[in-house]
């Protein structure tokens, strides 16, 4: 386990990572949630090792240690992914994108198909662009929408303010009043095996150096995308909980169909948090199978995947 590591990138700009998992097992790339950082993968480090999987989780732009990148956009992000593998002796990978690291999988699947050998989503975010796409968003998400408008004067409030919650712990105002709107499965979820205290590390770090890339990510996921999902040729599987109230199914499942490789797994009654929690092995499970051709005439599952045996728990992860 490292997770402190930086890299430079060719135009000079450095990228932080932190790397979980079995040291010498076929690399995996994780795309971390928002607001978040590279510490979230730090979930994966048992699970990885047993399945032979190296977990590489870099920072992006302007998070934790990763500097920034003004004007960016999702279709940025593939070239800095291109640029550590390359800076790690990395030729292909695949990809794990959680929550708000969903955009950021797809744009690469989509830049780097060459090099890209599976992609697996978890309550990826969907296109959140149109009104009507967020209408049953988590009220805290659907707040995202009037980030421009006063970010001037949100930046100097948004770190304290949040490290005063923090601070004061899950189970206390106002914190506790916000977990009361969460669906009692993710609450479930939050509250398993110190899951909580992974939410707050990751997000600590990822405002490190203040709160700037964080609101111009939380502005990029309600703008149009700048690349199309109709162009993915990479093998996909997608786990997305139906009661997710932080990213609605309902859009993630209209996702899905864009995209020719996607199989979908829209599991009943999970949530957000719950189906990072419950589902992830079986993600990394389907990593770990290795490389393979999905036939563009498979289209698009309705079921839920084949687990199998019982799943363990592991740490869940923010969104």
């Amino acid at each position: 386990m490292k997770e402190n590591e930086r890299v430079e990138l060719p135009d000079g700009r450095h990228l932080g990572f932190a790397e979980y998992g079995d040291p010498d097992g076929k690399p995996v790339m994780y795309f971390h949630g928002w607001p978040s950082s590279r510490y979230q993968a730090a979930f994966t480090d048992g699970p990885a090792r047993e399945r032979g999987l190296r977990i590489l989780a870099p920072d992006r732009p302007g998070v934790g240690l990763s500097d920034p990148l003004p004007g960016r956009h999702f279709s940025d992000w593939p070239g800095d992914v291109a640029a550590f593998a390359d800076a790690l002796g990395i030729g292909s990978f695949s990809i794990l994108g959680i929550s708000g690291g969903g955009p950021y999988a797809l744009a690469s699947c989509v830049a780097l198909p060459e090099r890209i050998e599976r992609a697996a989503m978890i309550c990826g975010a969907p296109p959140l662009a149109e009104k009507s796409d967020r209408s049953h968003m988590h009220w805290a998400y659907r707040s995202l929408a009037g980030l421009k408008s006063f970010r001037r004067h949100a930046v100097p409030w948004v770190i304290p303010l949040s490290e005063w919650m923090i601070g004061r712990g899950a189970q206390h105002p106002p914190m506790s009043w916000m977990l009361k709107s969460v669906p009692p499965r993710d609450r479930e979820a939050l509250f398993t095996s110190g899951g909580w205290d992974m939410v707050t590390r990751s997000y600590l770090e990822a405002v490190r150096n203040g709160c700037d890339a964080m609101l111009t990510e939380g502005e990029l996921y309600l703008e149009p995308w700048d690349f199309r999902p109709e162009e993915i040729r990479v093998p996909m599987e997608i786990w997305h909980g139906t009661q997710d109230a932080n990213l609605p199914c309902e859009v993630a499942q209209r996702l899905c169909q864009r995209i020719p490789t996607a199989h979908g797994n829209w599991i009943e009654g999970e949530g957000h948090y719950s189906i990072a929690v419950f589902y992830s092995n079986a993600a990394l499970d389907w990593l770990a199978a290795g490389s393979g051709i999905v036939s563009l005439s498979e289209g698009v599952g309705d079921e839920p995947a084949s687990l199998g045996s019982e799943m363990s728990e592991v740490a869940p992860i923010s969104s």
